[in-house]
């Protein structure tokens, strides 16, 4: 007789590693903060937003883990909704990829090409999601080593020149700026929409892990936005990436050039950001069209998002649209929380349905 136990993936990670790696990527959120899109002057405003944020994450993300529930072995049914994610999850990449970009040409101005820094990522990533979430895992996991260690170690010493003085008071101009903080952490926050394909492979004690990635995520984005203003005071303002001016402008003997650590471990979690994104695209595309050229697809996913980005660095009006936080607040809204709700639905009326 055969068994009515659900087929288990193959290949599965513990919920350990599942979400350390999606607590590394989500630091590369943090590490990228431009004031141009934080809402306003008042930094010290979006330690509240990076809190809250995380807050209602927990509620956003209650449709995908009911869904997960309701349908362990295929949770995205059909071909719409895959190609949904599918177009999302490229969406995100390119941002990331962009802001990056950005960075390297505003800030750094390098010798090289920033467009063959972003191509030299991005293969990285697609290199990891091909060989698979096991691979992943691993490496999210010693990333999350390097995080520790290099952030330790730049804001261990940066807090040597903390002023409390600096500390503005909180919301002395009003709530605005942390609503736009909130809608820019939650905008750029892929973990919703990963749930939802992602979950079936992940075992152990999931709710602990994700209680663990929403404290770990919003403590860390508000000590970073503590530190930055204490050190810097209304200089962070002024700054197109204030926590790598932190980092930069830290000054202890010969440790002076803490920025080269700084951009190390952004690089390091970006790449893990985009192998879990690409990972994800892979997922897509098995579901949307076939198992066999899944790989395929993944890698034509890699090259759009390389595209889009260039395209986001060389024209503003591009720019303004893939990195609309407004727009990608309803992209990650939609797949993360309603496309699931709705699933949800769905699959609740076909089982009432074949009820006699």
């Amino acid at each position: 007789m055969a068994s009515s136990t659900p087929k288990q993936p193959k290949h599965r990670v513990s919920a350990a590693q599942f979400f350390l790696g999606m607590l590394v990527s989500q630091a590369a959120v943090t590490l990228g903060l431009n004031t141009q899109y934080a809402g306003g002057a008042h930094l010290l405003d979006n330690t509240v937003s990076a809190l809250l944020a995380m807050g209602l994450g927990v509620l956003m993300a209650l449709p995908a883990w009911a869904l997960q529930k309701r349908c362990p072995d295929e949770p995205i049914p059909g071909k719409a909704a895959p190609l949904c994610y599918l177009l999302y999850f490229i969406w995100e990449a390119a941002a990331s990829l962009a802001l990056f970009q950005i960075f390297l040409l505003d800030t750094v101005n390098p010798d090289f090409s920033a467009g063959f820094v972003a191509a030299a990522l991005l293969g990285a990533g697609l290199y990891g999601a091909l060989r698979g979430v096991e691979t992943i895992a691993r490496c999210g996991a010693c990333v999350f080593v390097v995080l520790v260690l290099g952030c330790g170690l730049v804001l261990g010493i940066v807090a040597l020149r903390f002023h409390r003085e600096n500390l503005e008071p909180l919301f002395y101009q009003g709530f605005s700026q942390t609503l736009q903080g909130t809608a820019l952490f939650l905008s750029r926050t892929t973990l919703f929409a990963h749930i939802a394909l992602l979950l079936p492979l992940v075992r152990g004690k999931r709710a602990l892990g994700f209680a663990g990635w929403s404290l770990g995520s919003g403590g860390f984005a508000a000590l970073v936005l503590v530190l930055v203003v204490g050190c810097l005071g209304p200089y962070a303002a002024t700054q197109n990436f204030p926590v790598y001016t932190l980092a930069a402008t830290t000054q202890v003997r010969s440790l002076q050039r803490l920025d080269t650590v700084f951009v190390g471990v952004w690089i390091a979690a970006l790449v893990i950001r985009l192998a879990w994104t690409l990972y994800a695209c892979r997922l897509c595309a098995g579901t949307a069209f076939s198992k066999q050229s899944a790989k395929g697809w993944t890698a034509a996913a890699a090259c759009l998002t390389l595209v889009l980005a260039q395209l986001a660095v060389a024209f503003p009006a591009v720019q303004r649209v893939i990195l609309s936080t407004r727009l990608l607040l309803w992209a990650t809204l939609g797949t993360g929380c309603l496309l699931p709700l709705l699933l949800l639905l769905l699959h609740r009326r076909k089982r009432a349905g074949r009820k006699p």
